[in-house]
């Protein structure tokens, strides 16, 4: 006799894509609902949040006291080039105003930093600069894109953005998304090559550490290296979403590695911003 359909449960429906799809959502929403029980007090991991939760598709409305208790203590967080841009990036994550945010203009702040094709001393300084303009609907300039090529180390690229420095998965993964965003194409040379470095840089379960070399599973650098995936027109592969997925935690938040707690708050913002199928920069 045939089973009634409804017998056979959801996931019996669903094809082995939609199901994980479906499993990434369920991670999400629980690492969502997780930071919304926080108290976040550092400027750079409230404006993540913000980000992240809009992400996994939080209302601006309910976004919006959360930007305004950012954009109070803003000013003084937000004197680099990477800083000011991340308030960017949450100002228009939240629905706010990057030029006039709490009265203060940030998007001139990033403008500011910049001298010969650089934004600042490191890839992150870089990278949110050129994310936060694309943000606002800003273009980036050439020769940020061109001094990002000039840095390129032996594979991808190192926090100081230095040839000679070691290529880390994290730069390597938020340098192709700020690149992929400047408008650079998935088939150039440089991005494509940092594409093959990054993904032979996973370990056995699928996951990435920064220094990669197939060593334990960060949830930081899985993520960022899930994200720079997907800008290059991937799907991420299963076994790293699962891999990130497996360092989520009863609660709802994810631990740094298999072994190590460290920041559950710096591992689940962008593990949730992951899982959620976005990319930077917003809007969503």
């Amino acid at each position: 006799m045939t089973r009634p359909v409804a017998a056979l449960g959801l996931l019996a429906l669903l094809t082995p894509a939609t199901a994980l799809a479906q499993t990434d959502r369920q991670a999400t929403q629980r690492g969502a609902a997780w930071l919304e029980s926080l108290s976040v007090d550092s400027v750079g991991q409230q404006a993540d949040a913000i980000v992240a939760l809009a992400a996994a598709g939080r209302s601006r409305q309910s976004l919006r006291a959360r930007l305004r208790a950012m954009s109070g203590v803003s000013p003084a967080y937000a004197i680099t080039a990477g800083a000011a841009a991340k308030v960017v990036l949450a100002a228009v994550a939240g629905g706010g105003d990057p030029r006039s945010l709490g009265g203060v203009d940030y998007i001139t702040r990033i403008e500011r930093q910049y001298a010969a094709g650089r934004y600042g001393a490191t890839a992150y300084d870089q990278a949110y600069a050129m994310l936060a303009l694309r943000a606002a609907g800003l273009p980036v300039p050439r020769a940020a894109v061109t001094a990002l090529r000039a840095a390129r180390g032996t594979g991808g690229w190192g926090f100081a953005l230095r040839k000679a420095g070691p290529d880390d998965v994290s730069a390597t993964g938020l340098t192709i998304e700020a690149m992929r965003a400047a408008g650079v194409t998935r088939s150039d040379a440089a991005l494509r090559g940092a594409t093959k470095w990054l993904t032979a840089q996973s370990n056995a379960r699928g996951g990435f550490a920064i220094d990669g070399g197939g060593r334990a599973t960060e949830a930081n650098s899985t993520a960022i290296a899930i994200r720079a995936l997907r800008a290059m027109g991937r799907t991420p592969p299963t076994a790293t979403r699962r891999a990130l997925r497996g360092l989520q935690e009863a609660d709802g938040g994810f631990r740094f590695t298999p072994t190590t707690r460290e920041s559950r708050l710096l591992a689940t913002l962008d593990a949730v911003l992951a899982l959620s199928g976005r990319r930077l920069p917003p809007p969503y």
